[in-house]
């Protein structure tokens, strides 16, 4: 279907001939030289070669959002760690304390409110004896009202307490490989929740099992590549070896360099 490759065969070949005529009166016969196929149809190959950059599919940053020491390290760089594991426990002393003070007011705002509605369902017997006015009733009321609201606001409290002791112990939220460790034992952290950043950076995991390769390919070829088409990919640490690959995306935005665009494509 390329007739350029067959003229060029028929040049060396006649070179040949030339050659092997000087050298010697009595030539080879040219069959003996080379090979015979039978012509056949096939499909034209397309191949898009590029370089790029292997990188986890999914990367989870591990912050705190407890301050105070830091007890204990529960894995180290490189660590495979499973769902649920503790990864760094942080002193719960005053988490603890909180917790506590939180759970004494609760009671005391219980007390308060009970207190209250009895209060008020005396002032409704006394209201229609009229053995009270309109407006101590009224103040009756308004007490019991807020008294609920205390303890509505003690509850809330009780559970963010118990949810700041509980961030003391931080545990891998997926199965993975531990990439970089930020903190050591020993360490004094301080985690302002209320700011974007939401928290101290402790550790960096990934799920090492399903990777991602990201290359740049040239605006020549990137209308070759679909999602869903196969991809054959070799890493230098490990020559001789391919692995497949499946074309993910191709980004839409492009970078330019030496007024050439390049495209990203994930496989």
């Amino acid at each position: 279907r390329t007739p350029r490759p067959t003229i060029r065969t028929a040049v060396l070949c006649f070179a040949t001939l030339l050659l092997a005529g000087c050298g010697s009166r009595n030539p080879e016969p040219a069959a003996n030289k080379y090979e015979t196929a039978t012509v056949a149809r096939g499909s034209l190959v397309l191949v898009v070669e590029a370089a790029g950059v292997i990188e986890p599919t999914r990367t989870v940053e591990l912050k705190s959002k407890a301050s105070g020491e830091i007890l204990e390290l529960g894995a180290d760089t490189g660590d495979t760690v499973k769902t649920g594991a503790l990864l760094v426990r942080i002193d719960p002393r005053i988490p603890r304390n909180r917790l506590d003070q939180a759970l004494a007011q609760q009671n005391a705002a219980r007390a308060k409110l009970a207190n209250a509605r009895s209060q008020l369902e005396r002032g409704e017997k006394l209201l229609k004896n009229a053995w009270i006015n309109p407006a101590d009733y009224d103040k009756l009321v308004l007490d019991a009202a807020t008294a609920e609201s205390e303890v509505v606001a003690a509850k809330v409290a009780v559970e963010n307490a118990r949810i700041a002791l509980e961030d003391t112990d931080v545990r891998a939220p997926v199965a993975g490989t531990i990439l970089n460790k930020r903190v050591e034992r020993g360490q004094v952290i301080s985690s302002p929740t209320t700011d974007v950043g939401g928290g101290t950076l402790l550790m960096t995991m990934a799920d090492l099992d399903e990777v991602r390769v990201r290359t740049r390919v040239d605006e020549t070829d990137i209308g070759k590549l679909v999602p869903g088409m196969e991809a054959r990919i070799s890493v230098a640490s490990y020559q001789g070896k391919r692995v497949a690959g499946t074309i993910e995306k191709n980004e839409p935005q492009d970078t330019v360099e030496q007024h050439l665009a390049l495209y990203r494509v994930a496989v």
